[in-house]
This record gives C-alpha cells, structure tokens and sequence, in this order.
C-alpha cells in the first residue's frame, strides 16, 4: 500500500532545487519510519468517526500488513534514489554555473582583445576601470549595500503592480521575468525577487557577477549593449538600467531604447533611472566623479527618445532631493503596447 502522496497532499509544487532535496529527505525519512510501524497513525485509510469503523479498519491493516511491506520498501528505494539524483542535480548545477562564469570571462577577455587589435566594436564608449577601484568609488560615491537598497525600494510602486497585471494577462504558472541591465552586485535584484518576480541580472563586472550568483541571482557577465542585440532567450515583462545610461555614448541612446522595445513581451515596461541633468549641484557632484560617464540625462530628452522607440504612457519621476530639495536623479519608467493595443 503506497502511502507517498500523504506527505506533500496538501503542498505547492517545490520552487527551487534545496525545497526540493529537503521534501525528498523529509519523505525518506516518513517512509522508513512507517516501515516499522504495524498501524502508521498517518495513515488517512485508517480515519474513521466510528470506534468501531476504526477498530475494524486497524484490524484489517494489521493482518494485510505482511503483504504491503514490499511496496512499501519499493516507495521508499524510489524516493531514496531521487533524493540522491536531486543531490547530484544541485552538485552539476554549482559545476555548470562555476563553467558557466569561467565562459563569460573568455568570451569578455576575447572581446577586449579584439577591440585592442583594432578589430570590429560597437561604438566607442567610456574608459574600463580596474575592477576593484571602481567598486571601491562606487561604495565610497553610492554608499553602503543597505543604504543603496533603501533607496531602490521606491520603484516598489511601479514593480508589484507591473508584476500583477502580467499575472492577471497570462495563465503562465510561474513569475514573469525581469532582466536588470547594469545589475550591480545585486541590490536592486534582490528586491525585485521579494517583490515576486524571476530576475535575471547583467553586468561587465566579474566582481559584480560573482556577487549576484553567491547571493543566489542568476547573472550574465557582459557588456550590456552586445548582450543586448545577440539575446534570444525568454522575452522579459520587464527591463531595468538603474544608473546606467550614463555610461552609454550619448549617440547610442536611442538605439539602446530601440532595443530595449523590441526585447520586452507586449505589455512589458522600462525602468531607466539616472542623474539629474537639470540639477548643476547633481552633475558636478556625481556626474564628473564618474570618470566612466559620457553624458548627463536631461528627463525630457529621454522621454521622446523613449516615446520614438515605441513605448507609451511614459511616466518621469524625479528622486532623492538634496538638501535644497533639488531632484539629484530621475528615472523613467514606460510601457510597451501590448497585442490587443495595437491593433
């Protein structure tokens, strides 16, 4: 008598593969149990509002017991083995994602190498700064992780709705997608995954890339705009570049909105947060500290550059005054069409 279904009867499907080893362990463990047990009180046969129902029922357990040993020894060698195949799956998935790292650091050193050699790149852009010193500037110029977290939760109010409205669109079973260009060691993926979304995250650091993956993000390391044009996976519901745009030449923005429009699903959104080019106290204080930007953001500029590449109901908010009460940054945050708008 199989009894494998009283552990997970009234349980959601694991999400993860650790949820997955720790159900696996835990029936392991009930089906050995139960093995030794002639009358298993977990037993929901055995349930009855009659004594003398239950009484009987016991009985009738009790003396077909001998019988159902076998397969309850089979139930529990097929629930051993997929706990040792559900171990081994986590040990490849740690060797693929360590393989996976090495990969992105070739394929970026080839990348460099090439454009060393005068071979063919996309437009020229801001200097590479030694990793290590540019996130020693970034945390000394950006603050504490904690402190750039607090600061990044206002885009909750754009996030969970987004993320409701796509549910309530589809019938997928699963979050939608957010992919975060420029993802930084992490801060802003964390909270959109708290904020119920599957995040994927993007960034040219192999320090920033390591970080996200130790905190358990999935990240790519790449420079954003060849990641861009060569990505043919999931179309995302939403896109974010927080603090990025700066350091794409100015040249390039529009082809940057471009593609951002034509990788998101319908019914997607952008959220592109940078300095404040109206704010000359922004500019002197963060903008040229930063000796990898290239231009400052002026949020009616971005607003029709993010209007002629397609997007609609474009939304500029201003952020984090200083003490004047002077925005230092603002963001955008845009709307692809979905199917049904545009026809």
């Amino acid at each position: 008598m199989l009894r494998c279904a009283t552990v997970s009867q009234d349980r959601p499907a694991p999400s993860s593969i650790d949820e997955l080893i720790d159900r696996l362990a835990e029936l392991v463990t009930q089906l050995r149990e139960e093995q030794g047990t002639a009358v298993p009180t977990s037993e929901p046969y055995l349930a009855s509002r009659s004594t003398v129902k239950g009484a009987m029922k016991r009985g009738i357990f009790r003396v077909t017991r001998p019988a159902t040993r076998r397969s309850d020894r089979l139930a529990t060698e097929l629930a051993a083995i997929a706990l040792e195949l559900a171990e081994r799956l986590q040990t490849v998935g740690a060797d693929i994602e360590r393989v996976r790292g090495d990969i992105d650091r070739i394929d970026l050193s080839v990348h460099e190498w090439t454009v060393s050699l005068g071979g063919p790149s996309v437009a020229p852009g801001p200097p590479r700064l030694d990793d290590a010193y540019y996130w020693a500037f970034e945390g000394r110029m950006r603050g504490d992780p904690d402190s750039v977290s607090e600061r990044l939760r206002q885009y909750e109010r754009f996030a969970v709705p987004h993320r409701e409205r796509v549910m309530a669109a589809g019938d997928e079973d699963v979050p939608p997608l957010w992919l975060d260009l420029g993802c930084g060691r992490g801060e802003f993926c964390e909270l959109v995954r708290e904020w119920g979304w599957r995040v994927h995250g993007v960034d040219s650091s192999p320090a920033a890339v390591e970080a996200c993956r130790a905190r358990g993000i999935d990240a790519t390391l790449a420079d954003v705009r060849p990641y861009l044009e060569t990505r043919r996976d999931e179309p995302p519901a939403a896109i974010s570049a927080i603090q990025l745009i700066e350091h794409v030449p100015q040249g390039d923005w529009l082809g940057l909105l471009g593609r951002l429009h034509a990788l998101l699903r319908p019914g997607g959104a952008v959220l592109i947060e940078t300095i404040n080019g109206l704010n000359p106290e922004a500019v002197a204080a963060s903008f040229f500290a930063d000796v990898t930007h290239t231009w400052p953001g002026h949020p009616e500029t971005l607003r029709l550059m993010a209007e002629h590449a397609g997007f609609t109901d474009v939304e500029v908010v201003f952020l984090n005054p200083d003490p004047r009460g002077n925005a230092q940054d603002f963001a955008i945050w845009a709307a692809k069409p979905d199917v049904a708008e545009t026809r």
